[in-house]
């Protein structure tokens, strides 16, 4: 049977509202008396109520988070560093997956609000001006994670997508390679557009032309990753080498590459964002960017705690990591 209030304050030789006191730290309680009523909730495995003690304190000690997709690796080891971040500081993480589904994410968001979380973070699959703007009305402090909104409505973490995808292209072109394509992602969202303005931005500088024919929008997964290599492989004029903006759309890169007997770099050259464990062993080994994923979610784990202990006052970061190419067999090195 669960241990009451009562009985912690009757081990203890004090009154209810000296524990209640300890526990939510209302009011000031001596050292010695602290000892005595923790010692009791030791020997009674005496467990407060979250929530009731959340109503009282006015927090919960709780912060919701929202990822597109969360079987993304990029994704599992920036939730590692958020989680690892904010055990530090005494608060837990609510997880929702949106799939990238606008609707699944207000739903969420409904539902996160009802447990009175103290801050949100969010990886968000709208794009619309008119959806950031709800989200700004919402009444908690607010992070965005490697997703921008825009107009900038709060913090902002992300990786330099830019810089990223101009590194895999200069990359590609220092190989010698002239008819260079990419596959990016839906350019609706500021992952996808920044990408392609990093590819074409390295293409103009090195005096490359940009043939439109040669850019394939897609969505960030591996059916579209399949599917769009395989249509540069069908043209007529195929591309000598190919950015790819994902790694699940490299992935679905490398399934095509297996089963039509693609040779890479021999029939095409790749370079891949993200750099997932399978990326070494696969074959050849993937040159890709590689993000910063864990220090992502420090960042945005540190901002959040800044905006909830500021009273949410200050205005909006944007804070930029930077990436790294790591150069394997894929590319022709």
């Amino acid at each position: 049977m669960k241990a009451t209030l009562k009985e912690v304050a009757k081990l203890a030789g004090v009154s209810t509202a000296t524990v209640s006191n300890v526990i939510n730290e209302t009011k000031y309680v001596s050292d010695e008396v602290k000892k005595q009523v923790f010692a009791a909730m030791k020997e009674l495995s005496y467990v407060p109520n979250d929530v009731a003690k959340s109503l009282r304190v006015k927090e919960s000690r709780l912060i919701g988070l929202m990822i597109s997709d969360i079987t993304n690796p990029f994704f599992s080891l920036v939730v590692r560093g958020i989680e690892d971040t904010l055990a530090k500081e005494g608060y837990n993480v609510l997880l929702c997956n949106t799939d990238s589904n606008i609707d699944k994410e207000k739903e969420y968001l409904k539902v996160l609000l009802g447990k009175r979380i103290d801050g949100l973070i969010v990886s968000s699959s709208g794009d619309t001006e008119q959806f950031f703007r709800e989200m700004a009305d919402i009444d908690v402090p607010l992070v965005f994670l490697n997703r921008c909104p825009a107009p900038l409505i709060s913090d902002v973490v992300t990786t330099d997508n830019v810089k990223g995808a101009y590194l895999a292209t200069e990359h590609l072109i220092g190989h010698g390679y002239r008819r260079i394509g990419i596959i990016t992602g839906p350019l609706c969202i500021s992952t996808g557009r920044d990408r392609l303005k990093g590819f074409k931005q390295a293409m103009n500088e090195y005096g490359l032309e940009v043939d439109n024919k040669l850019i394939k929008e897609g969505l960030f997964n591996v059916q579209s990753g399949y599917s769009l290599i395989k249509d540069f492989m069908s043209e007529s004029v195929k591309p000598e080498a190919v950015f790819i903006s994902n790694n699940f759309m490299t992935l679905g890169a490398y399934h095509y590459f297996h089963d039509a007997g693609i040779s890479v770099p021999g029939d095409l050259a790749v370079v891949g964002f993200d750099d997932p464990d399978w990326a070494r062993i696969a074959n050849p080994p993937l040159t890709a960017i590689r993000q910063p994923d864990y220090e992502q979610g420090e960042r945005v784990a540190q901002l959040i705690m800044q905006r909830i202990k500021t009273g949410n006052q200050s205005e909006p970061q944007e804070i930029y990591l930077n990436p790294s190419l790591i150069a394997r067999k894929s590319c022709g090195c």
